[in-house]
């Protein structure tokens, strides 16, 4: 095989991945006026979820665990993830702002 067909195969079987993977949460005007969280802010909080929590492994939903286990999961991938107390809060409150 060559190399054109196989960057072929690899961009193929990635946009596969990505296709069938469920959809991340986006939060909306509704949601940011039912939380009394802004939607900006609530966005940056999903941006900070998606570049230090999804670069060491798969996001999880937030329907997907309880406020309990997620504000353990978080605690704990702290150190892990180098976030700062600030952006620990925007993940919480974009996670649980989405259950």
């Amino acid at each position: 095989m060559n190399i054109g067909k196989s960057i072929k195969f690899c961009f193929i079987g990635l946009a596969g991945m990505l296709a069938c993977s469920p959809a991340l949460y986006i939060p909306t005007p509704e949601v940011a006026q039912r939380t009394n969280l802004d939607i900006n802010y609530l966005n940056q909080g999903r941006q900070v979820y998606i570049d230090h929590c999804g670069s060491c492994h798969r996001l999880h939903l937030p329907a997907e665990f309880g406020e309990p286990a997620w504000r353990s999961f978080v605690n704990s991938m702290q150190p892990r993830a180098k976030i700062n107390d600030d952006q620990k809060k925007l993940i919480l409150d974009y996670i649980l702002s989405g259950k």
